[in-house]
């Protein structure tokens, strides 16, 4: 009775050991299981994190290119203003100068035509000699007579602008350009250097709208075209 009783506890024994190694086995498996559920979500939240972090790196580093593009684009703006104001200073200058430069140099050429008329106007003056009661006539001669006529170069208007507005001007070109006046018009137009044929024709119709007066040789305007 005694051995029954002792195998009846021993097999009690390890039935609650088996129970308690499943129930211990089972939450060792539960704690196991979080573990990796806690280490994955603590991976994904650090992952988020990272993220979080680069997009916020980034939202800054966009906030300070266009930070700084908008430096860039308020400068240039500021330069761009500067420029217009220079060029248009320069536009005055240059007229001014161009008024000055052919107010003061008229070119004045004056070209002579002599003519020698030798003509003896017979003007009797008479004079009143007694010579043994004779009256005389003694005739004087007029001098030579010179005729001369003066002309002189045309003078250049400042209205260049409207005859080159439709050239394409890439460079600068600096020029002589050099013409006649035969019969009031202008002819005979020619250049100290090689421009381009477009720029050319329109340089001599502005030469040919000067006003012209009496005939003239090697008149000359200098020019020079700002390039762009």
């Amino acid at each position: 009775m005694e051995i029954n009783e002792e195998t009846t506890m021993k097999k009690k024994d390890y039935i609650f050991v088996g129970l308690y190694v499943l129930l211990l086995g089972g939450w060792i498996s539960t704690v196991i299981d979080r573990v990796d559920e806690e280490k994955e979500q603590f991976t994904k939240i650090n992952n988020l994190n990272n993220n979080l972090i680069k997009i916020s790196n980034y939202v800054s580093n966009n906030s300070k290119l266009l930070t700084s593009l908008e430096g860039e684009v308020y400068n240039n703006s500021l330069t761009l203003e500067d420029v217009n104001k220079r060029l248009q200073e320069q536009y005055k200058t240059n007229t001014t100068f161009y008024e000055m430069y052919f107010s003061t140099q008229a070119q004045r050429v004056e070209k002579e035509e002599e003519e020698l008329v030798e003509e003896k106007v017979p003007n009797e003056e008479r004079v009143l000699e007694t010579i043994e009661q004779e009256e005389v006539v003694v005739p004087i001669e007029v001098p030579v007579v010179k005729i001369t006529t003066a002309s002189s170069c045309p003078t250049p208007h400042t209205r260049l602008l409207p005859y080159i507005n439709n050239v394409r001007v890439d460079r600068t070109y600096s020029f002589t350009i050099t013409y006649d006046v035969l019969n009031s018009e202008i002819s005979n137009p020619r250049f100290n250097k090689k421009i381009p044929s477009r720029l050319r024709n329109a340089i001599i119709k502005y030469v040919t709208s000067f006003q012209t007066k009496g005939d003239i040789q090697d008149c000359y305007v200098p020019i020079k075209i700002l390039g762009g």
